[in-house]
């Protein structure tokens, strides 16, 4: 076959991106693979990247980017159809919804990924407006329960089919166990994701937390960790993925603070490093943490704390919740995840239209 997975980015640390890196290096060593995207500084693995000169199509902070939108759907549309003329793409995989009319008439499926929750009416006009478009797809992947359980609102169930996301292979524990004293998050700082819930959990049980990432609300995080005098609240910034993996291991323990989680691939890492993970009850996050088993699902801030804080007095329990959260992470791979995707691309390149 000849696939194409596209994007409006293929970037490092970015969610969507890394499925596709992960499911387009194990499909090229079968077939011919391509990664459509505007900007990308991924290297090249059994695919090649296609750049094209487009704007992302919808960022849905603003009404010039709705009014934009159709304009440069057109431009990307123009695009993609060069590129299935030059190329004889056999079937699209499409990462972002906003994309979906731009390949209209071409055998493709969105892969959903979901969008965290917001009070900006503009944009869940528009998210609602691109989901209603999915439903005249022939099939629309999504990446848990919860998102599938979403999608159905909208679109029919037979026509949504779930794939978990993997890990990759370089996630995995030290061959003789760190545990340097500190709980971990790795994330976005964004305003769903709750880090000031974590940077107040450091200083109410006196405890030690590494922050890797960034995003728009870094600058308000570092002056409330400042204003609360929590000292042991430690911001790394976006690290190598070299030191992130090792931030994994060495870690006590993973938090997150996140409200909305499409699938949680932050849980599964650190599960894969063979540590035990809380996390509240929203989004995916149940399916991607084994309640009391690979960590703790919890309701509240309350709870939240009292299990950080078992956690804490307890190495043993982190010990044993470590173990557990190895054997759990196996149910998550992409070897099975790129099969499923190919099985369901020769599925769809069976029917007549699309």
């Amino acid at each position: 076959m000849k696939i194409a997975f596209v994007n409006d980015t293929f970037l490092e640390g970015r969610g969507a991106d890394v499925v596709i890196y992960e499911l387009a290096r194990r499909l090229g060593k079968k077939h011919k693979v391509y990664v459509i995207a505007s900007e990308a500084n991924i290297k090249e693995e059994n695919f090649e990247i296609i750049l094209i000169k487009a704007k992302k199509l919808f960022t849905g902070n603003s009404l010039e980017s709705a009014m934009n939108y159709f304009p440069n759907l057109r431009k990307f549309k123009k695009e993609i159809l060069k590129i299935q003329k030059k190329y004889q793409i056999e079937v699209f995989n499409v990462h972002h919804s906003a994309l979906n009319n731009a390949l209209k008439g071409l055998p493709r499926i969105v892969t959903w990924h979901g969008t965290p929750p917001s009070r900006n009416k503009l944009r869940i006009f528009f998210n609602r407006f691109l989901l209603r478009k999915l439903k005249k797809n022939k099939i629309t992947i999504t990446i848990s329960d919860y998102m599938k359980n979403e999608l159905s609102l909208v679109i029919p169930e037979k026509k949504i089919k779930k794939i978990y996301n993997g890990i990759s292979e370089e996630f995995k524990p030290k061959i003789k166990g760190y545990d340097k004293g500190y709980m971990l998050y790795v994330g976005r700082f964004e305003q769903h994701k709750r880090v000031q819930d974590l940077i107040k959990l450091s200083k109410e049980t006196n405890f030690p937390l590494h922050l890797c990432g960034s995003g728009p609300l870094e600058k308000e995080l570092r002056e409330y960790a400042q204003n609360i005098q929590a000292k042991k609240v430690i911001f790394l910034g976006k690290v190598p993925r070299e030191d992130l993996i090792k931030q994994y291991q060495q870690c006590s323990f993973f938090v997150s603070g996140s409200i909305w989680e499409g699938f949680g691939l932050i849980f599964i890492e650190a599960a894969a490093c063979k540590k035990a993970a809380v996390g509240y009850k929203k989004g995916s996050i149940p399916e991607v943490i084994s309640n009391k088993k690979s960590g703790f699902v919890v309701k509240n801030f309350n709870e939240f704390k009292k299990k950080v804080k078992d956690l804490i007095k307890n190495k043993k329990l982190r010990y044993d919740m470590g173990k557990n959260a190895l054997k759990f992470s196996k149910n998550f791979g992409w070897d099975k995840a790129a099969a499923e995707y190919e099985m369901t691309f020769r599925e769809i390149l069976n029917e007549e239209t699309f």
